[in-house]
């Protein structure tokens, strides 16, 4: 059964989740999706990702494509991105 993965990550805008707030992480970007750390709440703590803020995380998908340097090797390479659908948000 193949998963419909409609629901955007917070941190890298790529639809890669199933549901939202289900605490799913993001093969793009390696953010855990943490229901009390949504895009209209990026400057809240997210103890899911490690006390990380959504503003940090989105800022480091930019720099690095991962939403910290620790997960840098778990996120997919670039080619592999291609596989899932980016939609763009005003910020």
């Amino acid at each position: 059964m193949d998963l419909e993965l409609d629901c955007q990550c917070d941190c890298c805008d790529y639809l890669t989740l199933s549901k939202k707030g289900d605490s799913q992480l993001c093969p793009v970007c390696f953010w855990e999706d943490d229901p009390a750390c949504s895009f209209t709440k990026a400057d809240a703590r997210s103890e899911a990702n490690h006390g990380l803020t959504l503003r940090e995380a989105r800022e480091s998908f930019c720099r690095i494509g991962a939403s910290c340097d620790d997960m840098l090797a778990h996120v997919l390479p670039p080619h592999a991105r291609t596989h899932f659908r980016r939609v763009s948000r005003a910020e």
